[in-house]
């Protein structure tokens, strides 16, 4: 994640499925743990009208168990 940071990305997101949280890593602050079902996601410029929740996430990915 660091090393993407560090060479050109703008934010990284890495899932937790077993605790359904998502750690953001936005470039050039702390990262941030986001876990509530609402709590919405942070996207890139490219697509800034999408509003994608940790709830969304999770709900569109099949998970087992």
């Amino acid at each position: 994640m660091l090393h993407c940071l560090q060479h050109g990305s703008k934010l990284g997101w890495l899932l937790d499925p077993d605790e359904r949280s998502v750690l953001l890593y936005p470039r050039g602050q702390q990262p941030e743990l986001l876990q509530e079902t609402g709590d919405v996601l942070p996207v890139p410029d490219l697509v800034a009208e999408l509003r994608l929740t940790v709830g969304d996430l999770f709900g569109w990915l099949k998970l087992r168990g």
